[in-house]
């Protein structure tokens, strides 16, 4: 007979609550079970480019023209609707994991008895915080903000260049400003906001009584496990990377920039994007560093104990009765207690692996090398890159 696991109220909390979602479930959009990710993805992808298309090809825009600036050109277009999009709304199945990882606190014995209010109270807060109105209104309104910024100084948005018409916007450019720009900057901003707010919720945890192990072999006291939380924002990178990817690509075919100019917003990019990635974990950074300082010298007190010990008894010949620390058979020989010491010296500052960066920067980075290629032959930059890497 299977075990039922216990009820701990952390189902989908993090995604499929909030309130742009359930405006989706409302209209039927999405599922009445489930996030519904592949109908939701090919709608709003079709609903922010097919209406562009459409309306570029009727105004001899699209693919060819009377002029040379044309929709086809334009790849950032294309990349936001038919690539970022659905890839901030698919991504959001790697969101579940998050909800996993959270409940390995408990599972794990990480928060007892004595600290599960608290941890309840952690997880209340971030519900509030993910799923509110309010949230999604603040939302909302810098999205308006932004677009109407956009439509009043439509000329500064490059993207549009090709939808004027005697000096105003065509449908298709109001499609584009109104909202193309509007459902990308909407989804991107609640992606980062779910970033912050895990930020938050591991804050507020590792302020409770939790019950780390400076020996733990994942060299974070007991929360190595977190270590692949931060790969779950792949999609938000990915899809940001290749949108910043096609303008850099548009710029250097069309307006002769070089790649070598692009190189410095390349790299402030990926680091951006890797550290708001990372910066969940890092809340942790002053628990452990607390638990390694203590865990030094306790352990370094239990191993100069037993080290005295055996001094006493095998160096000074002294008959050494029925002591415990001599005699734990968990402790064992002096090689034994030293790497207890050495392990707890060995102990990282935030449960991040190499791996997990590595990967962040792979999703940042690799968008960037059709870009770079353009000009730089791609066996140089295969070489830079395993230079970063490796």
């Amino acid at each position: 007979m299977d075990r039922k696991e216990p009820d701990y109220g952390i189902e989908h909390f993090f995604v499929g609550k909030d309130p742009f979602f359930r405006l989706q479930r409302a209209i039927g959009l999405a599922p009445s079970h489930g996030l519904g990710v592949k109908r939701r993805a090919l709608f709003f992808a079709l609903l922010c480019w097919l209406p562009i298309v459409v309306a570029a090809s009727v105004a001899g825009r699209g693919f060819s023209g009377e002029t040379e600036d044309h929709l086809l050109r334009h790849f950032a277009i294309h990349a936001r609707s038919l690539i970022a999009i659905p890839l901030f709304i698919v991504g959001e199945l790697g969101l579940l994991r998050i909800e996993t990882l959270i409940r390995h606190f408990l599972t794990s014995g990480l928060v007892g008895e004595s600290s599960l209010p608290g941890f309840r109270a952690a997880l209340s807060v971030v519900d509030r915080l993910l799923n509110s109105w309010w949230s999604f209104v603040v939302l909302v309104a810098l999205v308006i903000a932004n677009a109407v910024f956009a439509v009043h100084r439509f000329e500064w948005v490059h993207e549009a260049s090709w939808a004027v018409d005697r000096g105003g916007l065509t449908f298709a450019g109001w499609w584009l400003l109104l909202v193309l720009r509007s459902v990308f900057s909407f989804l991107m901003a609640l992606w980062i906001w779910r970033i912050i707010v895990l930020g938050l919720l591991l804050r507020r945890i590792s302020r409770l009584d939790l019950d780390l192990v400076p020996v733990h072999p994942d060299r974070a006291g007991g929360l190595g496990f977190l270590s692949i939380a931060p790969q779950m924002f792949i999609p938000l990178v990915l899809g940001v990377s290749i949108v910043l990817a096609s303008h850099f690509a548009h710029s250097v075919l069309y307006h002769g920039v070089h790649v070598d100019s692009l190189r410095m917003p390349i790299v402030l990019y990926i680091a951006i994007a890797v550290l708001l990635c990372l910066s969940p974990l890092l809340t942790l950074a002053g628990r452990l560093k607390r638990l390694r300082r203590k865990a030094l010298l306790d352990y370094g007190a239990l191993a100069g104990r037993h080290g005295r010990l055996v001094d006493r008894r095998w160096i000074r010949g002294e008959t050494i009765r029925d002591d415990a620390v001599l005699n734990a058979p968990e402790l064992g020989p002096v090689a034994d207690v030293r790497s207890l010491y050495e392990a707890v010296a060995a102990m990282r500052m935030m449960p991040i692996g190499r791996r997990t960066i590595i990967t962040l920067f792979a999703a940042a980075a690799l968008p960037m090398v059709p870009v770079l290629a353009i000009e730089i032959p791609v066996t140089q930059l295969l070489k830079m890159l395993a230079g970063y890497l490796f």
